[in-house]
């Protein structure tokens, strides 16, 4: 059966056919391989300004105008997708193609894509805003670390390893914790690389550093023009960067109040609405959080969403202080050939001085400090480290003794130490251990270090 005698037929589906065609917004039209008309739909004949009975049976070009290459196409000479055509005052662009039945080319479709050149104009403005949004830097965003970049060795290591690896493995959000230089970005790292979502973008913000006023832009986006000094094409946030992968909304104590609720939503729906937006826009990205802040207490001074917080804290990681871990000198001895590896000089050896002054640290700073000492180590071939109250030494047996009297033991241990520091200035000595002076000489009273 040709193409005219099916779609002219009586049949249900040549019925429905032309009723769905009917209400479809774009012009069509259809001829046979002679180039007559056997089908045209509603919009057409309006743009056209008759009915259909008045088009069908004649030559496409009596239609159109001679410009059409549509009985070509259904000729066999080719396809046209993209081809310019001007009808009765109106400029379409049109997809013109072949109709095959088993192989055999039985008529053509031609399909306007758009009806005017204002729309073709608008599409294809949306279209280049949203490619050139689209993150353009030689660096892709990438995790570089892994749970085997966590030098440690010892229980206190191990079990946060283990816990790392347990955080990694459920697809929920996370809340890093710990003192500053600890190592809470390594941690959101690891986590991210031990994922499903490994293969995916690592993207990261900065809450603290981060004017309050452009964080929300930063993180969701915004439209072309949505304020004074935006990018007319509109720029993509934080969290569609990281669609697939893993946001590490580092120093989360730090967001603006007004916003904490903006985050809550985007968490609880996965979706949110760019600056200057009014459609939602699907968000897949992992959220882990880090902070040096208790959030309980800013939750306590309303600070910080309490019910931000339960919901950031479903897996929640502590990382532990320097102070805290028993592996320092295996710490400091791993870093050493790590660093002199990448400034390209021999590790200098600690001696067993050096190795008690670096366990006596009591490292405000962590790990960063600990990095840092060392590269001066290694630059200057003298170990030096900011004054601070040192690391208390517990003896083997101290955890047997009452409590009291590890109290006083640690405190004088502390006393003998600043005294030591400071050359026996005990104004000095104060200053190191936190304290006023008269609060220093009742303790000597007390404990006669």
């Amino acid at each position: 059966m040709v193409l005219s005698q099916w779609i002219a037929g009586s049949s249900e589906e040549a019925g429905f056919l032309r009723l769905v065609l009917d209400h479809v917004s774009d012009c069509l039209v259809a001829v046979d391989t002679s180039g007559t008309v056997v089908l045209i739909n509603q919009p057409y004949c309006r743009l056209l300004g008759g009915a259909a009975e008045d088009f069908v049976g004649r030559h496409i070009t009596d239609v159109v105008g001679p410009q059409t290459k549509l009985h070509l196409v259904a000729r066999g000479e080719g396809s046209h997708v993209g081809y310019p055509l001007k009808v009765r005052g109106h400029q379409l662009i049109t997809r013109q193609v072949p109709v095959l039945q088993d192989g055999r080319i039985i008529g053509a479709v031609g399909l306007a894509l758009f009806s005017d050149l204002g729309t073709l104009k608008r599409t294809f403005r949306r279209a280049t805003q949203s490619e050139l949004a689209l993150p353009q830097g030689n660096k892709p965003w990438r995790s570089r670390f892994s749970i085997s970049d966590i030098i440690g060795q010892g229980e206190t290591m191990d079990a946060y390893r283990n816990s790392l690896e347990v955080v990694a493995g459920h697809d929920l959000p996370v809340l890093i914790s710990g003192e500053t230089g600890s190592g809470k970005e390594l941690a959101a790292h690891a986590i991210h690389a031990h994922s499903s979502r490994s293969e995916g973008p690592f993207v990261w913000i900065n809450c603290a550093s981060i004017p309050s006023e452009l964080i929300e832009a930063e993180l969701f986006g915004y439209e072309g023009g949505a304020f004074t000094g935006a990018r007319s094409r509109g720029k993509l946030g934080k969290f569609e960067l990281a669609s697939g992968g893993t946001l590490l909304l580092d120093e989360i104590g730090d967001m603006p109040l007004h916003l904490q609720g903006s985050l809550l939503r985007v968490i609880q729906t996965s979706e949110m609405v760019r600056v200057g937006g009014t459609t939602p826009v699907a968000v897949n990205a992992r959220v882990v959080c880090a902070t040096n802040q208790s959030l309980p207490e800013l939750a306590r001074v309303g600070r910080f969403r309490q019910d931000l917080y339960y919901r950031l804290g479903v897996l929640p990681i502590d990382v532990p202080p320097l102070r805290d871990r028993d592996d320092i000198e295996f710490l400091a001895r791993q870093l050493l050939r790590r660093i002199a590896t990448r400034l390209s000089a021999a590790p200098p050896q600690l001696d067993r001085n050096e190795i008690i002054s670096l366990v006596a640290h009591h490292w405000p700073g962590n790990v960063r400090e600990l990095e840092n000492v060392l590269t001066r180590f290694i630059v200057t071939g003298r170990l030096m480290m900011a004054a601070a109250p040192p690391r208390l030494q517990q003896d083997a047996d101290s955890a047997s003794r009452p409590l009291k009297q590890r109290i006083q033991s640690q405190t004088a241990t502390e006393i003998r130490a600043a005294l030591e520091q400071s050359g026996g200035n005990k104004r000095r000595a104060a200053e190191l251990l936190g304290i006023s002076r008269g609060h220093l000489y009742r303790l000597m009273r007390e404990q006669n270090p």
